[in-house]
């Protein structure tokens, strides 16, 4: 370029006001900057164009998805009201808390605690124990389920139970039931069971009694 003429624009630029300059400067930046940019995803932002990286913000974590029911290693609360009868002469009536653990899928083991009322010939009878019981959801859906379980335990009572055997005695048990979602992370299981209770030959005398018990529970998550 002949030198002549970069005295002309020497003597353009400097005789024009500072902030007419800074506006041209600016002008020339955003039109090199827009011959070069994806026009897609332009921007005129000064940090964007000059090369600089921001990381875009972390997601905020989605909630996680309540375990169904019955799924494996997860936790139960159960509180039980039940009646039995062994159709002769004797009933009883049953109140307890229990806390499920699912091994594995659709298979858990009750822990439960109960207290019971007992009417029976000579003298009726109050009572205490617990009992540990195996149930297997076979038929499981995500909002019912068939059920079969089974297990034993202890009780003791106030007077001897039945009537000339003993106050302390073994109670295994057997059943099957159907449970259904009634709201949100609440169940409820209707079942039966054969009921029995003897001393396992423990005492003088070993009576016995077998009931058909039937029971309803309310299930929660915990």
């Amino acid at each position: 370029m002949p030198f002549g003429r970069v005295g002309a624009t020497e003597r353009l630029f400097s005789s024009l006001p500072f902030h007419t300059m800074r506006l041209a400067i600016g002008l020339m930046l955003f039109v090199c900057c827009a011959a070069h940019a994806d026009p897609a995803t332009f921007t005129f932002d000064p940090v964007v164009n000059a090369g600089v990286q921001i990381a875009p913000a972390a997601p905020a974590d989605a909630p996680r998805a309540k375990p169904a029911f019955g799924s494996k290693d997860t936790w139960r609360w159960q509180v039980l009201l039940g009646g039995m009868t062994d159709f002769e002469s004797a009933e009883q009536v049953e109140f307890g808390i229990s806390a499920s653990y699912f091994i594995i899928d659709n298979l858990s083991v009750d822990f439960q605690v109960e207290g019971d009322y007992i009417a029976q010939p000579v003298a009726n009878a109050w009572g205490g124990g617990g009992t540990i019981l195996f149930r297997w959801h076979f038929l499981a859906y995500q909002t019912w389920s068939l059920y079969a379980d089974a297990g034993s335990g202890v009780i003791a009572t106030t007077v001897n139970t039945p009537s000339g055997g003993t106050s302390f005695n073994f109670t295994p048990q057997a059943g099957g039931g159907f449970s259904f979602d009634v709201a949100e992370d609440l169940r409820l299981m209707v079942g039966a069971r054969w009921y029995h209770i003897s001393n396992a030959n423990t005492g003088e005398t070993n009576p016995g009694r077998n009931s058909l018990m039937g029971y309803v529970m309310l299930s929660i998550p915990f």
